[in-house]
C-alpha cells in the first residue's frame, strides 16, 4: 500500500470521528456567537479531500488539502496542495492558489467555477519507461545523473464543482480540476477528479 492510498485512509477516519461527535454536540447559544475579535470565525474554511488523476496513458492516487477564505457568498479564495502518487516511484506535489466563484448562493448545493495558478512539482526514477515525453525529452539536457530526477514548472488551473450543505459546517464538495504544467511553449495536463470534505468556521452565513 501506498503512502498516498495510506493517507486516505487516515483522513478519512478523522474526518469521520469529527463528524459524528460533531453532530452529537448541541453547543449553547453563547458558544454559537462569534466573537466580535474572533477573525477566523468569519468565513474561514478547511478541508481536506482524495481522488484521482489521470493523463494520455496514465492514472494516480490524490490527496491533500486547502485552507480558504469566503469573501462573499459567492466569492472565496483558497490556498492548498496536492500529492499524486503516479505508482513505479513516480510523485507530485502541486501547490496551488484558487479563487472560486459560485453560480447560485442559496443553501444547500452550490455550483461553481474555480480557477487560478499553483506549481508542479514532479519526480521520476530516471529509467522509468512510463516518464511523459514532457519530462523525458527534458532529462537528456540536465547535468545531474543521479538515478532520480525532479521538475517544478508553473501551471494554470481550472474546473468546476459543487458545494453540498450537509449541515451548517459541514460540506462534501465533488469537483473536476485541469491542471496545465508549463514549460517554455510546451504543456503537460493533468485532469483530477476529487471529492472533499470541508468544514465552516462560522456558525452564520457570510455577510453579503
Amino acid at each position: 500500500m501506498t503512502s498516498v492510498h495510506r493517507l486516505h485512509y487516515v483522513v478519512i477516519g478523522i474526518l469521520v470521528s469529527v463528524a459524528t461527535a460533531s453532530a452529537q454536540t448541541t453547543p449553547s447559544a453563547t458558544n454559537r456567537a462569534v466573537p466580535e475579535g474572533n477573525m477566523w470565525s468569519h468565513g474561514t474554511t478547511l478541508n481536506v479531500f482524495g481522488g484521482g488523476a489521470g493523463t494520455s496513458g496514465d492514472s494516480a492516487a490524490v490527496a491533500g488539502g486547502a485552507f480558504g477564505w469566503e469573501v462573499r457568498p459567492w466569492f472565496a479564495i483558497e490556498g492548498g496542495g496536492a500529492w499524486l502518487d503516479w505508482g513505479q516511484s513516480a510523485r507530485a506535489f502541486a501547490p496551488s492558489m484558487m479563487a472560486r466563484v459560485a453560480l447560485l448562493t442559496a443553501r444547500p448545493f452550490l455550483p461553481f467555477i474555480t480557477g487560478g495558478i499553483g506549481l508542479y512539482h514532479a519526480s521520476f526514477n530516471r529509467f522509468d519507461s512510463t516518464m511523459p515525453n514532457f519530462y523525458r525529452g527534458r532529462m537528456m539536457g540536465m547535468s545531474d545523473l543521479s538515478s532520480r530526477i525532479a521538475f517544478t514548472d508553473p501551471s494554470l488551473i481550472g474546473g468546476g464543482g459543487i458545494d453540498m450543505f450537509i449541515s451548517r459546517h459541514w460540506t462534501v464538495r465533488p469537483e473536476l480540476l485541469a491542471t496545465v504544467v508549463l514549460r517554455d511553449s510546451r504543456n503537460f495536463v493533468v485532469t483530477t477528479g476529487v471529492v472533499r470534505l470541508g468544514y465552516h468556521f462560522e456558525d452564520h452565513p457570510v455577510t453579503r
